[in-house]
């Protein structure tokens, strides 16, 4: 796939300048949350082109329901109570606009995030989700967005780079349950063990906020998690942390996730349509501007797996 980005994907200086404007909004735990208003400054208009592409089993609904684990800045869930934001809430709230429906936002641990995919829970799932291959297996990716892995340390830290894997041996690592940062870590333990150093001990936690905790508590030495996860937690808390590069950590492709059933290719095609529409029409690219500073936009968007090989 074509980048919109150069070879770094995240400018993270520039992340963490831009988020610390937000402000302190949002909660540190995780909520059944529903929510069917757009916090957007603009809704983007009803394209009925893209519309009429939608199935009659969604369009009769009129609202999607969509699973989200609190994940900031890519989904954020307010201390006061108001409706869910976020990069990656805005940009469904958005794609669904276009497509003439409304949508739902049900905040839920990220671990089961899949599984309720799969049970029909949900008709779709944001929130910076990795198109892993073992997820495309089960579950249709529309991307909007690439990714990248970074590691935050409490300030002072001896891990002050990680330029290869082999520089965490001997640390404890947090990564969110059933990440993709957690197989990360499990991968690093290997190459430790292979290279005959000290492994890493990697413990996971069942949300994002609990990851934060564990290393404000100093249970960890680092954490794992996307590069601007970590930089809105960096700027919430001011002078506590730091963030370390990882150059040797894969991107990755993420964007709307939809539960597979018969309608599923269908329904992946007006998505993909709908969310070219916005990045071609540069709204998907201020919402990233808000939030993410600007980072991480990709040029076409992609059905994952390919449409046929549902």
């Amino acid at each position: 796939m074509e980048r919109l980005r150069d070879s770094r994907l995240v400018r993270f200086g520039a992340i963490v300048g831009s988020i610390a404007l937000m402000g302190s909004t949002a909660a540190c735990g995780s909520s059944a949350t529903d929510s069917s208003t757009t916090a957007s400054d603009t809704v983007s208009k009803k394209v009925d082109s893209i519309a009429a592409m939608v199935p009659k089993s969604i369009a009769s609904k009129g609202t999607l329901v969509i699973a989200a684990a609190t994940y900031p800045p890519a989904v954020i869930e307010p201390a006061t109570g108001a409706n869910p934001t976020g990069w990656d809430i805005e940009n469904v709230r958005q794609i669904a606009a276009v497509l003439g429906l409304k949508v739902q936002i049900k905040i839920a641990p990220f671990n089961g995030i899949i599984t309720g995919l799969q049970a029909g829970r949900y008709d779709a799932a944001t929130g910076e989700i990795y198109a892993l291959p073992e997820r495309t297996e089960t579950v249709t990716f529309v991307t909007n967005h690439e990714s990248a892995d970074a590691l935050m340390v409490p300030a002072g830290s001896k891990i002050t780079s990680a330029t290869a894997q082999e520089d965490l041996c001997g640390y404890t690592v947090a990564a969110l349950l059933g990440s993709a940062e957690a197989k990360l870590g499990v991968e690093v333990a290997k190459k430790c063990k292979s290279a005959g150093k000290d492994p890493i001990t990697l413990k996971t936690f069942d949300s994002q906020a609990n990851v934060n905790l564990a290393m404000r508590g100093g249970r960890v030495d680092a954490a794992i998690s996307s590069a601007s996860q970590v930089a809105y937690v960096m700027s919430q808390a001011k002078n506590q942390f730091a963030l370390v590069e990882l150059p040797w950590a894969p991107k990755y492709e993420t964007g709307l996730v939809l539960s597979r059933n018969s309608d599923t290719a269908k329904f992946a095609k007006a998505v993909q349509a709908a969310t070219d529409h916005l990045i071609e029409n540069g709204e998907l690219q201020k919402i990233l501007d808000k939030f993410n500073a600007g980072q991480g936009l990709i040029k076409k968007a992609e059905i994952l797996p390919a449409t046929g090989s549902n």
